[in-house]
């Protein structure tokens, strides 16, 4: 075969540089097959028996192989069949090159795994022109792989769109409903105390209880608009974290009054602090009056919104002369706030929806809330980049367990 004759054949850039592993114990066919593929700018191993094969395989994997049938340790069809059964080999094109003429031989070929047989003597331009097309064939499939996979990566992509436009659309439609319907209670009764006041003459006192009514309706829809407004920044990732340093348990003692004052002796409140970096622990720590400093850099009104709203959905699912349990541990890296409720308790089939927003557990009957709580509870504990979790049992209790990262060593002063 002329020079002229081999460079007839023109092929692309991405396949010159490809690499044939040639495998045949005649070194005859070997050193030609070789000659013409480095002159068409191939580059080739070579190997003279199945078990060099293999090994020449696993240490650099080729583009594609010309594999004799007949060879004296593993002939050809155990080399394909060891070859298509590793993940890793599987996908590399086998060419048999053979003497033996057998049809049951070629089709044998091809159960195994072989792309193509090649009868010996073979035609060098031939056998060029077969290695071409299975190079192209080969980068080929390639691309669609990679198309397809592109493919089911947009797909993906598309569906978790549509996903969220429905999840968006399906919040859009709960507030709507929650807004109005919180909102109708609270405004109904204020259009109630104005028009008595200014239809009716009242006694000063009963000015001011209309007034009280009015004012407590105003807060409570205030409340509402500034939990949604919360939840629509944290959403929208426009929360950002704002640590600053303070005392811990200074803070804990603050919020722990707060709640007492709701509570109009209905509930029991128990709370245990302990401080894991000094082995020291207080019981009840809002009657303590000398209790030591526990300064920590912690965002300080994300941590106000997480206690109150677990500590408010304690109360408000628990029955009356029940125990509220709060736990506070610290260590060095660590703050753990546990808050248990001997309440209602969530139904296993909520736990998985608990912290959407507007979602309410299918056993809450009556009880007053909007389903925001939780969902405000799980997006501050994101934003401080911790972890919250939730155990209960129906008519048991429920134990949220918060764990908060402290940016600096805490320094306990006592």
């Amino acid at each position: 075969m002329t020079n002229q004759n081999l460079n007839q054949i023109v092929k692309e850039p991405s396949i010159n540089n490809s690499s044939v592993l040639i495998v045949d114990d005649t070194i005859y066919n070997i050193q030609l097959l070789s000659l013409m593929l480095i002159r068409q700018g191939y580059k080739v191993s070579q190997a003279t028996s199945g078990t060099q094969a293999l090994d020449i395989v696993n240490e650099s994997l080729p583009d594609i192989i010309l594999l004799d049938i007949r060879m004296p340790d593993i002939d050809g069809y155990e080399v394909c069949t060891r070859l298509k059964a590793n993940p890793v080999t599987k996908d590399i094109p086998i060419i048999f090159i053979s003497s033996i003429e057998e049809p049951s031989e070629k089709v044998e070929a091809f159960a195994v795994g072989g792309v193509d047989y090649i009868s010996k003597p073979f035609q060098l331009i031939e056998v060029l022109a077969r290695i071409e097309t299975h190079l192209r064939l080969c980068l080929l499939q390639k691309k669609l792989q990679v198309q397809n996979e592109q493919l089911q990566m947009a797909a993906a992509l598309l569906t978790r769109s549509l996903q969220q436009e429905r999840e968006l659309s399906q919040m859009k439609s709960d507030f709507i409903s929650v807004v109005s319907h919180e909102f109708r209670t609270p405004l109904t009764t204020i259009q109630s105390a104005s028009e008595l006041l200014e239809h009716y003459d009242w006694s000063k006192e009963e000015q001011v209880e209309q007034l009280h009514q009015i004012q407590t309706e105003v807060k409570h829809m205030t409340s509402l608009m500034e939990d949604v407004l919360f939840l629509s920044k944290t959403n929208a990732g426009k929360s950002k974290l704002n640590l600053n340093k303070f005392d811990l348990l200074s803070f804990c003692c603050q919020i722990l009054r707060q709640t007492e004052r709701s509570l109009t002796n209905s509930h029991i409140l128990h709370s245990f602090f302990c401080i894991l970096s000094s082995n020291t622990a207080i019981e009840n720590i809002h009657l303590q009056n000398d209790l030591p400093k526990l300064t920590v850099e912690m965002d300080e009104k994300i941590l106000r919104q997480i206690l109150i709203n677990l500590i408010t959905n304690a109360i408000k699912y628990s029955p009356k002369d029940s125990t509220i349990s709060l736990e506070f541990i610290v260590d060095q890296e660590y703050a753990t706030f546990i808050v248990s409720d001997q309440g209602i308790g969530i139904p296993e089939e909520d736990l998985e929806k608990l912290f959407s927003a507007f979602y309410r557990g299918k056993n809450v009957g009556i009880l007053p809330g909007t389903g925001l709580g939780l969902s405000i509870v799980k997006n501050c504990v994101d934003i401080h980049n911790g972890t919250i979790s939730v155990e209960s049992q129906l008519n048991i209790g429920t134990k949220f367990t918060v764990v908060l990262p402290i940016s600096s060593n805490i320094l306990v002063q006592i």
